[in-house]
């Protein structure tokens, strides 16, 4: 039986994400790097949210909109490794 990641889980795995991301961008991968830093950060907020239970949406859509926007700008760049 499979067992489901909890929030505490999710935020660690984003955190991760995060930092793997940026330590990816400063050794030359910069796509790769923002991409990895785009779904650690969205996956990071969409479980802070859930985990500290505050129901304003501004804090869920602001950091959402934030990581959407760099993933769309990490795959328009040109000649990025």
């Amino acid at each position: 039986m499979k067992k489901k990641l909890n929030l505490e889980q999710m935020r660690t795995i984003g955190l991760a994400l995060i930092i793997f991301g940026v330590v990816i961008a400063i050794f030359g991968k910069v796509r790769t790097g923002s991409l990895l830093l785009a779904v650690g950060m969205g996956e990071y907020a969409y479980a802070r949210y859930l985990i500290i239970g505050m129901k304003r949406r501004i804090e869920l859509f602001v950091p959402l909109l934030i990581a959407v926007a760099l993933f769309i700008v990490s795959l328009t760049l040109p000649h990025a490794g």
